[in-house]
């Protein structure tokens, strides 16, 4: 069987355990066991060790299904295979190492260079906090982008802070305790610390700008903004689902004699949401089947910025049907019993990621009057 088969016989499972999940900020082991056995941690690994090799709509049909169970379940789905995807950046020696055991690599990490990487004999002193950490208390190794000081001097790149990612295993971090958040609570997204631990050169990722290692970053990266998004059109696809079992259950207005299901007003507000959704999967799915050919090229950072557009838009399109699903519900949806409560806190705690903002708009559209540069390496 696929891994989407297996997710999809998982799904009870995860969706029973929503609220476990939700209250613990995090996985409980049996249903970690679950996910691994359906191949979910090893989707992007590296082939040569045994990673699944599926390609990318592939890989964000399996975040979307999740999402329709537990958006939490599939943002830490989707942020492990994002972290194997960087790790494949590394040196093969590194990459050997990490995946020694075998493709089930639990890692986790930060792209926004939070932290300082200082030059010392044979590698790295890393010291610095990152914030929003998806998964970090299960993590086996991490990544952490750092600015890189040589000396005393900040390390510069074209005009730019230099940064590296540094992989760590997990002992030598220590998680802060910060994840109490408006959703997405299972994710466990604590900070990282790390102070003065020292960081190999092989387990660095170069960020050099044009190099081949920046160029698979940058894809990585680019991929997050689809993952994202994937994972936000299964919260909506889930919300809609509810909406209509409440309604197909005989839902009555406050004060009406009309059954929900029969208002000419919900249904067209109903039939709306239900193509707002489709319209935000076919951009995503777009995008994932034309442009993930890689980001090399001169027009590499054009294209990289559009797929950050599309995925901004899919995760705005899907937060609205959301929004739309919670208000069509009416007060029955307020409840914490309520599937739509969740759902509405997740989805929108989905859309104050970077990567789904307005910025990446803005990135895009200087490229288009060209005014856009090369982005860097991210």
């Amino acid at each position: 069987m696929t891994t989407l088969q297996l997710v999809r016989d998982l799904l009870p499972e995860i969706a029973k355990n929503a609220d476990e999940v939700e209250r613990g900020r995090g996985l409980p082991e049996h249903l970690l066991d679950g996910l691994r056995a359906a191949g979910c941690l090893r989707m992007l690994a590296p082939v040569a060790y045994g990673g699944t090799g599926l390609n990318v709509p592939e890989t964000l049909r399996v975040v979307e299904t999740l999402g329709t169970a537990d958006a939490s379940v599939a943002w830490l789905v989707g942020q492990v295979a994002l972290s194997q995807l960087i790790i494949g950046c590394a040196p093969k020696e590194t990459v050997a190492e990490i995946f020694a055991d075998g493709p089930d690599v639990y890692a986790a990490g930060a792209v926004a260079p939070k932290g300082r990487a200082t030059e010392v004999d044979g590698g790295w002193r890393i010291s610095g906090q990152w914030p929003f950490v998806t998964g970090c208390e299960r993590a086996a190794w991490v990544y952490l982008n750092c600015v890189l000081v040589r000396g005393r001097t900040v390390a510069l790149a074209e005009g730019r802070p230099a940064t590296r990612i540094m992989l760590l295993p997990a002992a030598d971090v220590t998680v802060v305790d910060t994840w109490h958040t408006l959703g997405l609570r299972g994710t466990g997204s604590h900070d990282l610390a790390v102070s003065g631990r020292y960081c190999p050169a092989e387990r660095a990722v170069e960020l050099v700008p044009g190099s081949a290692e920046a160029a698979r970053a940058a894809m990585s990266i680019a991929q997050s903004s689809l993952i994202i998004a994937a994972a936000a059109l299964g919260i909506a696809e889930a919300a809609l689902r509810d909406v209509v079992e409440l309604a197909a259950g005989g839902k009555r207005p406050a004060l009406s004699a009309t059954r929900l299901a029969s208002s000419t007003a919900f249904q067209e507000r109903l039939g709306e949401a239900r193509m707002v959704v489709q319209a935000g999967r076919a951009l995503l799915y777009d995008q994932a089947g034309d442009e993930w050919g890689g980001f090399s090229g001169p027009d590499a950072a054009l294209r990289r910025a559009q797929v950050r557009a599309a995925s901004a838009q899919a995760t705005a399109l899907a937060v609205r049907a959301t929004d739309a699903a919670f208000e069509l519900a009416g007060g029955t949806a307020v409840y914490d019993s309520s599937p739509l409560s969740r759902r509405l806190r997740d989805a929108n705690t989905a859309r104050q990621h970077f990567v789904a903002s307005r910025n990446s708009y803005t990135a895009f559209g200087a490229h288009l009057v060209g005014e856009g540069g090369d982005g860097g390496p991210l």
